[in-house]
């Protein structure tokens, strides 16, 4: 399968950045992304809604581009589907200090509700493909409470596995197989996902001599 094979339209592949396994992640863009959802709901939002909000946009974005908007990585807990890096940074316990304490500067934590701390967050790392899908998603479950977000994921997620109160991985192959990817498309995917980081090592390598 040739890389234009899985392009739709002027939308084109971004190799490996979909899998969120890409050691280069990139916690502004994140941020980004997370303002731009929160900006659209008064700069407050209830982090349980953003969290199946932004999951929903990356499927959305695997559609069009095979790349995700926000380059997380994704687990299973009770509640749904979970992108597992803005969950600990939500929290507070993400491992690497510095992109904890941009977060933290950027959004407050009031109970269940995350806050913008600031409205002059840019938004230059979001492409004009992505807003539009943020854009859609928002409005699509604009209406919809927390609750009735982890009913629609739990029904309509089958990557989602119950965890019986632990989380369980979301493996790359079933995000592709639940937006309707070949066999065949996914272990092309794959395969050039793990050449990508090949390179990405190589490339961090060489930047550390």
């Amino acid at each position: 399968m040739r890389k234009h094979d899985v392009a739709q339209g002027d939308v084109f592949w971004q190799a490996g950045l979909w899998l969120g396994e890409c050691s280069l992640f990139n916690v502004e863009k994140l941020i980004q992304a997370c303002n731009y959802i929160l900006k659209k709901n008064n700069f407050s939002l209830n982090y349980t809604k953003l969290i199946k909000l932004l999951y929903l946009a990356d499927k959305e974005s695997l559609k069009g581009t095979l790349g995700t908007i926000t380059g997380d990585t994704y687990v299973s807990m009770n509640n749904g589907p979970v992108l597992s890096r803005l969950y600990d940074l939500i929290k507070g316990r993400y491992g690497k200090s510095d992109a904890q304490n941009l977060w933290d500067s950027r959004f407050i934590r009031d109970g269940h509700d995350l806050i913008a701390a600031t409205d002059r967050i840019p938004q230059g790392e979001l492409s004009e493909f992505e807003m539009r899908v943020l854009d859609d998603v928002y409005d699509r479950f604009e209406g919809y409470d927390y609750g009735k977000m982890i009913e629609y994921v739990h029904d309509n997620c089958p990557e989602w596995k119950h965890p019986r109160g632990s989380s369980i991985p979301i493996a790359p192959r079933e995000m592709l197989e639940s937006i309707g990817r070949t066999q065949d498309e996914i272990e092309w995917i794959l395969g050039e996902n793990m050449a990508f980081e090949k390179e990405d090592m190589s490339f961090l390598s060489l930047a550390e001599l």
